[in-house]
């Protein structure tokens, strides 16, 4: 009998054993995927604070260089401080926006023309795409249908799609750089917006894996960019992909919604 009891307790000191490592490691999976959770929200607002602050910097320096010659330029000086304020502004429109990235739904909507966006868009990155001597090639459709999203976190998209074709240059030598943004109506339901540039493209291996989470080609990369941008996307109701471009380079597929469907 006492056997039996020794048995027994031995049985039941293994059971609780086991119960408590199957514990300790689920507690232990759980501390990680929170660790994992915060580093991608730190990820996420580092990578999309950090555009808009460079311009603050590069505008602001600018400006300053304006002021620091024998002649100073006030005209070209004030247009630099105008800009540092205007990406400033975008600073506070993105920390505002960024909490519907992880939020369910894609926030507030307005009606507002894609092309508009497009325009002003570029516009903000004109001064780096002039210092990256990049070309820039508009075939915006006069025709094309509003759609209605949030628009800051639309042009979050088309900035760092844009952004990521500059970069995608800074090694080209052999060829022109350009970036071509070509808009069109699509399936009398939605707009299509295209994205291309002459850069070093995508590996053929490496496309399917572009818009994964923590996946990047860029030795300084964060891998969220394009993860957060389709997600933006789908949750217009839109789609984002990419293919190889027609003679270089890249081309990104963005589709949207209009704001009423053709009849």
């Amino acid at each position: 009998s006492h056997l039996f009891v020794l048995l027994a307790l031995i049985a039941e000191s293994n059971r609780l054993y086991a119960r408590l490592a199957l514990s300790t490691a689920a507690r232990n999976r759980e501390r990680d995927t929170r660790m994992m959770s915060m580093d991608a929200v730190a990820a996420a607002i580092s990578h999309e604070v950090g555009q808009p602050l460079s311009a603050v910097t590069l505008s602001a320096s600018a400006g300053l260089n304006w002021l620091d010659r024998e002649k100073p330029d006030r005209k070209k000086a004030m247009e630099a401080m105008r800009a540092a304020i205007d990406a400033g502004a975008r600073t506070f429109d993105v920390i505002r926006s960024i909490r519907a990235s992880f939020a369910k739904g894609p926030g507030a909507a307005t009606e507002f023309s894609l092309n508009d966006l497009v325009r002003e868009t570029v516009a903000l990155l004109d001064r780096e795409m002039a210092g990256r001597k990049v070309s820039l090639r508009l075939a915006l459709d006069d025709e094309l249908p509003p759609i209605i999203a949030n628009r800051i976190q639309i042009q979050r998209v088309l900035i760092n799609l844009l952004t990521n074709a500059l970069e995608s240059m800074d090694a080209i030598r052999s060829r022109p750089r350009r970036i071509s943004i070509r808009s069109v109506p699509f399936d009398g339901k939605d707009v299509m917006l295209e994205i291309s540039d002459t850069g070093a493209g995508i590996a053929p291996e490496k496309m399917p894996h572009i818009f994964e989470a923590f996946f990047t080609t860029k030795s300084t990369g964060t891998g969220l960019g394009l993860s957060l941008c389709r997600t933006i996307v789908e949750e217009h109701g839109g789609r984002l992909w990419a293919s190889e471009g027609e003679e270089h380079g890249a081309t990104f597929h963005l589709q949207l919604p209009r704001s009423s469907p053709a009849l």
